[in-house]
């Protein structure tokens, strides 16, 4: 019945074109508002998905990762006592004002790591090597912030916290859910800087890495009895909640998956109606099939591979524009992340969708009569 459903659809040409239209321009809010979602999502938990830890001891009620209170640095002592526990990390995230050439400030976000260990590094460079910011007032920023500090040269002299640091190197592609462009230095230095929200003998967070990956939720429960003045977490929990912060706490995640929802429900609209309206239209043309013999399902799968052809041509033409326009979204500053599996979910969706919009017709036809078609 493929060819019949093909057939009715081209005689409408007019009918059919609308209809794609409206389903690619669905198609286009869908994958835009998802593939936001996830990107940002995806900036809020990069540094968390590349650190190699099991384990992330965090101030008590932290939020997500950006927005830390100062723990004590001796703290580290008691995770090292633990036999199970491989190593042990510290990490400063913090806070600070670069100033432009053109004298103006721009809040940065400043990750204080270990340049011996590299644990909390930069890990996509562009120029330079991270091990650089060791021994002095150096410091990496991405090729991103470009957008909003002005050309980036390596050895070039910038103004943080009233301190001059020398740019060493360049990463590429790692951002901040903030948008605030992010300065990584060594810890000693993040820990000295002037205004800052740590002090001597404070970090931020502290990293354990354990000989058994496996014993993490044991570890874990062992921690939060000994360490009440803590938050004690597995990285894939840390990760859950700085999502569920930034998607339910903020209201954010909801925003964008109303906007998806929406498109779904038009995409849905606009294919019912469309193929509704060529249901009843046609109905003397199958009640003619059903005098000739036809099952109803026969029909059934005509009308619904009306459904599929007009949303898989929608689709197709709503992420080919996407896809040619996401490099330009990304340079505009806005996160995006689609890849294969994401995008090939969203269709399944979207073809279910018009498919169950299409069930109204379904219905339409069952109640054909095919002696009708004899009826003057």
């Amino acid at each position: 019945m493929f060819w019949l459903a093909w057939k009715t659809l081209y005689h409408e040409k007019t009918r059919f074109l609308i209809t794609v239209t409206g389903i690619a321009f669905s198609t286009i809010l869908v994958q835009t508002q998802v593939g936001i979602y996830f990107g940002m999502m995806g900036n809020a938990t990069a540094l968390i998905r590349h650190t190699d830890s099991d384990i992330w001891i965090a101030p008590k009620n932290i939020q997500n990762f950006d927005f830390a209170n100062p723990v004590p640095e001796e703290r580290v002592n008691k995770i090292k006592a633990l036999p199970d526990v491989l190593w042990t990390e510290k990490l400063i995230v913090t806070w600070g004002f670069l100033k432009l050439a053109n004298g103006g400030l721009e809040q940065v976000e400043i990750i204080g790591f270990n340049p011996d260990s590299g644990r909390g590094a930069p890990w996509n460079m562009l120029k330079g090597d991270a091990k650089d910011v060791k021994g002095g007032r150096y410091m990496i920023l991405d090729k991103s912030a470009e957008e909003r500090l002005g050309a980036l040269r390596v050895g070039s002299v910038w103004e943080l916290g009233g301190r001059r640091f020398k740019l060493v190197g360049l990463s590429n592609d790692i951002k901040s859910f903030t948008t605030s462009p992010i300065v990584f230095m060594s810890y000693k230095q993040a820990q000295e800087m002037p205004g800052g929200f740590v002090s001597p003998y404070e970090t931020s967070y502290i990293l354990a890495k354990l000989k058994d990956g496996a014993k993490a939720e044991e570890t874990v429960s062992r921690l939060e009895y000994e360490m009440k003045d803590n938050d004690v977490m597995t990285k894939e929990g840390f990760i859950s909640k700085t999502i569920k912060y930034w998607t339910i706490q903020t209201g954010i995640g909801m925003s964008f998956f109303l906007s998806a929802i929406l498109g779904l429900i038009i995409a849905g609209a606009i294919a019912g109606q469309t193929i509704y309206a060529n249901t009843v239209q046609h109905l003397k043309e199958y009640g003619t099939l059903k005098a000739m013999g036809a099952r109803n399902e026969d029909i059934y799968k005509a009308i619904f591979s009306q459904a599929a052809i007009s949303a898989l041509s929608g689709y197709v033409i709503g992420t080919g524009f996407i896809l040619a326009a996401e490099s330009g979204i990304e340079k505009a500053g806005v996160p995006m992340y689609l890849d294969f599996w994401l995008l090939a979910s969203l269709f399944i969706v979207i073809v279910m969708t018009c498919i169950g919009a299409a069930w109204f017709s379904v219905k339409k036809v069952r109640t054909i009569d095919p002696v009708m078609v004899f009826r003057g």
